[in-house]
């Protein structure tokens, strides 16, 4: 299948320099980090779908004995950017993964399905490959403030096929018989500033977690 979006080597160079860049990606890791610490204790084997450079599997290998760690994209050229080799990359599509079913404890798809022709599909293809009481971790931008950013240049109109709300996502998620664990959104800005992650829980309590840019999934394959 076609995806909208495939990036070159010049998202990895951007990726180290640009802060927009740089905070998005930390902000991502930081809330798949969290999710798998809170829902899933031992882990022999994960796979990062839209994995891009890599930079997001190697810190989580970092913090988590992971001893099967994959990393998956749709963009080889990409994939020869990552400097470290502890892990495993596949160029392959989202939608069609090329792995047997059952075989990891974790699937991470940040900033992916959003990407992809058919979100069913791949949402599918995940539960397919994971074990019993695998864990799915997904993030997507919120449409409307996405709508914004692209009005006003900040990103590129047609690197997205389609964007959701979090209540579409979540029935997306039920749809392929997963369980959800935690639905909520995340990231103030684009850049980050002090503080950032303390105001934001004070914002979800107070009511204001509708303000935020991004949107976390995590969900549990039932079996």
């Amino acid at each position: 299948m076609n995806q909208k979006g495939v990036l070159s080597s010049e998202y990895h160079e951007g990726r180290k320099k640009k802060l927009a860049l740089k905070y998005r990606l930390a902000r991502r890791t930081d809330e798949v980090l969290k999710a798998i610490k809170e829902y899933k204790s031992d882990i022999d084997s994960l796979l990062d779908i839209g994995t891009a450079d890599g930079l997001m599997l190697n810190k989580l290998c970092q913090e988590l004995n992971i001893k099967m760690p994959i990393g998956l994209d749709f963009s080889a050229e990409l994939l020869k950017t990552n400097p470290h080799h502890t892990s495993h990359f596949v160029q392959a599509d989202a939608c069609e993964l090329p792995f047997d079913d059952g075989v990891f404890d974790v699937v991470v798809a940040t900033a992916v399905i959003e990407h992809v022709p058919d979100a069913g599909k791949m949402i599918k293809e995940c539960y397919r490959v994971l074990s019993g009481n695998g864990l799915c971790i997904v993030t997507t931008p919120d449409p409307f403030f996405e709508h914004i950013a692209t009005k006003i240049g900040y990103f590129e109109e047609e690197l997205h096929n389609v964007t959701f709300k979090l209540p579409e996502l979540k029935l997306l998620f039920e749809s392929q018989d997963f369980k959800i664990l935690k639905a909520e959104k995340f990231m103030m800005s684009p850049i980050g500033f002090p503080h950032e992650v303390k105001i934001e829980k004070i914002m979800k309590s107070i009511g204001g977690g509708f303000l935020l840019l991004n949107q976390l999934v995590v969900c549990l394959k039932i079996g």
